[in-house]
């Protein structure tokens, strides 16, 4: 098993950008293809709130690449919830273009949105199921593990004043969406983006403790067919998600071949 630590320099947002990048095992590639022809699936993981790439080195990330002949890419997404926010980085646009770019010029990792993936853990899970929502020219399959997808509910507590659970308050909140009363039903809502019609499948995986399991039920009930919702036992996932991050990537890896 192996994985490489990079940085780059990204334009999108204007500077550099650190990710991990967990590939399969020798005697998975074709190390044959001299013209690099052959090119393989990838998932984008995206951590949760106040974590970093990093996080994914505690789950069993690296054995899923070996395992399922995938890269899989961690890219550190800072506070920024996936977004293209209104006083930063556009994390969204860097997400579904520039980093992939970049990784397709290093690795061979393929262009085509069937075998392009995405997926995340609490609120990486908000930022993968939106990108994959408004990108489908891009992400054919969005994982949600643990998600925290209830944007607007989190954004209702931050102007009241409590706490919001996601190392967010109002005002970094408004650093990310802009004026917060203008959040639902906007194209960072979540809750009215699955309202639209939909060209990718998602999975939502949600320990049985988890306290916002109702959030990704509600989520893949509108999505209706698009969708599945599962849950897994709570023994072993906390944190490390030992159970929850492989069943996600053999859904996601149903019907894979190497392109």
């Amino acid at each position: 098993m192996a994985f490489f630590e990079f940085n780059a320099l990204s334009v999108v947002m204007g500077g550099s950008f650190a990710a991990r990048v967990f590939i399969p095992e020798m005697d998975g590639l074709r190390l044959d293809d001299k013209e690099h022809k052959t090119k393989y699936p990838v998932l984008l993981l995206l951590h949760d709130s106040g974590g970093a790439a990093v996080d994914w080195q505690q789950t069993p990330a690296e054995r899923c690449a070996a395992e399922n002949g995938i890269f899989i890419i961690a890219p550190d997404v800072q506070h920024a919830l996936g977004t293209d926010m209104k006083y930063g980085p556009k994390y969204e646009t860097f997400i579904s273009g520039e980093l992939l770019d970049i990784c397709r010029n290093l690795f061979p990792i393929s262009r085509d949105p069937a075998y392009t993936w995405i997926g995340g853990v609490g609120t990486g899970a908000y930022g993968a199921v939106k990108t994959s929502i408004k990108h489908p020219d891009v992400f054919s399959k969005a994982i949600s593990i643990d998600g925290i997808l209830d944007m607007g509910t989190i954004i209702k507590k931050a102007l009241a004043g409590e706490a919001t659970g996601i190392h967010h308050d109002a005002a970094s909140l408004e650093a990310v969406f802009g004026d917060l009363n203008q959040f639902e039903g906007s194209d960072n809502d979540l809750f009215a983006l699955a309202d639209r019609p939909v060209r990718n499948k998602f999975l939502f995986l949600c320990r049985e403790d988890n306290n916002r399991i109702g959030e990704s039920a509600a989520i893949a009930h509108k999505l209706r067919a698009a969708a599945q919702f599962v849950q897994v036992p709570s023994k072993n996932d906390s944190f490390s998600h030992q159970q929850s991050l492989p069943q996600a990537i053999r859904w996601a890896c149903t019907d894979k071949e190497t392109v």
